[in-house]
């Protein structure tokens, strides 16, 4: 699965126009949205994973089966 990642949100220019003020705000508002999508897709594909394992797979790997949903909150 790719993953979009975006780090920087557009400068706002003090000279800048009403409307290129929101449009810049709206852009940031979009990237965000993108992110938290992105976000939730690998926690939601993480949590599959991990739940579809054994108890013997967790056990190699150092997990319990209620560890979990807390590992799979921290990402």
């Amino acid at each position: 699965m790719a993953t979009v990642t975006f780090t920087e949100t557009l400068p706002v220019n003090p000279t800048a126009t009403y409307a290129e003020r929101v449009g810049f705000v709206l852009g940031n508002l979009f990237v965000s949205a993108i992110e938290a999508i992105e976000n939730y897709k690998l926690r939601r594909e993480t949590l599959i994973a991990l739940e579809n394992c054994s108890d013997a797979t967790l056990e190699d790997i150092g997990l319990a089966r209620c560890d979990i949903a807390g590992i799979v909150s921290k990402i």
